[in-house]
């Protein structure tokens, strides 16, 4: 039986055909989507502390948005109840928690409750390019935020 030229084209051009379908492409990382992360090395993080009235917690260049992904908030003083309230620079309310401290008396002594507020954002909190992130509370509140840096 022979194969005629015809056939052996056919065979080439579907060989070509997987080899370029198969053949890898260009890795696009997270996140995904228009390129959204600025510079070499985007991650920031920033931790501290506050007094209960509150501060600015964060100041983004004016060349660039951050966007916050994880935060960890917790109180310094026992027997505290309050909502911790992150706004941007014009006072518009961004994210709102409600944590508490408390001390609990047994037959045994006294222990501490510290309930810490732990979230990772699917889509983060955006402070735009030359704005601010302020944290404010009824109580002293012990911070960590961390996220990535994005074009504006």
């Amino acid at each position: 039986m022979q194969t005629s030229r015809f056939q052996l084209g056919l065979i080439a051009t579907l060989a070509v055909g997987l080899g370029f379908s198969l053949a890898s492409s260009e890795a696009i990382g997270y996140p995904a989507g228009a390129a959204v992360s600025l510079g070499a090395n985007p991650v920031w993080s920033v931790g501290g502390s506050t007094d209960a009235d509150g501060e600015t917690v964060l100041l983004a260049p004016s060349d660039a948005d951050m966007v916050v992904t994880d935060a960890w908030v917790t109180f310094g003083s026992t027997d505290c109840r309050s909502v911790v309230t992150f706004t941007n620079g014009a006072g518009v309310v961004q994210a709102q928690y409600y944590g508490r401290t408390e001390r609990h008396r047994s037959g045994y002594g006294a222990s501490d409750l510290v309930d810490t507020v732990k979230h990772a954002f699917n889509s983060g909190i955006r402070v735009e390019a030359g704005d601010t992130l302020r944290i404010s509370s009824g109580c002293t509140p012990y911070y960590t935020l961390s996220g990535y840096y994005a074009q504006p």
